[in-house]
């Protein structure tokens, strides 16, 4: 049965980070973090080939599919076209918002990030189902990150926008309630899901907090 997907599935994002893992043994980490509470998975691997991608990606979908988790892809329309994804996220310079909502449909979701409160607000006027904003703390997975927001700046952020907001950057179970408090509808991370010993019992534990 196909649910339609809404900004509720994405209260907890597992952002992938394949790194050296065989397909096979990646799939089953993020299968177990599935059911250990992640109710949607971006797909984001910068470093591989769009072949790589493409037989990564209809995997990946496939087995995301038996949990009625989506597969939200980052950066490439294409892509997300190509295996029907049940949704696209880009960056402000990964191409057309318009374009892309016209190539989707109006069934797939569709975010967009955001870097600063000037894109927040002219974020208000595109079709999109969410907004994702980052880094809410300090993260090693972008050191390089131009904008740190905090906890202030996101509830600014929040009475700001007339989309939900998804935060990312350095959250974990430790701080998800505070971001949800300032005004996050969900959360998503890189380094707290693959940086842990126990996956399973953080899965649990950031459940548990962004519900």
């Amino acid at each position: 049965m196909h649910t339609p997907m809404t900004i509720e599935t994405l209260k907890l994002t597992l952002i992938t980070n394949k790194g050296n893992f065989t397909t096979v043994g990646y799939i089953k980490f993020i299968i177990e973090c599935v059911e250990a509470g992640v109710t949607a998975v971006q797909l984001r691997e910068k470093q591989l080939a769009y072949e790589e991608l493409v037989v990564f990606a209809k995997e990946l979908h496939k087995a995301l599919k038996y949990y009625n988790v989506p597969l939200i892809i980052n950066d490439s329309l294409k892509l997300c076209l190509e295996i029907n994804a049940e949704g696209l996220h880009l960056g402000q310079s990964d191409g057309d918002i318009n374009e892309a909502r016209r190539a989707l449909g109006q069934e797939k979701l569709l975010g967009l990030s955001t870097d600063n409160l000037d894109e927040v607000i002219a974020a208000n006027s595109l079709p999109i189902d969410y907004i994702g904003i980052g880094a809410i703390f300090p993260t090693e997975s972008k050191p390089d990150i131009k904008n740190i927001w905090g906890l202030a700046d996101l509830a600014v952020a929040k009475n700001k926008s007339v989309h939900p907001i998804i935060a990312i950057g350095g959250i974990t179970p430790a701080n998800a309630k505070e971001v949800i408090l300032a005004g996050a509808s969900g959360v998503a991370a890189i380094g707290a899901f693959h940086n842990v010993d126990n996956h399973v019992k953080l899965c649990k534990d950031f459940l548990k907090v962004v519900e």
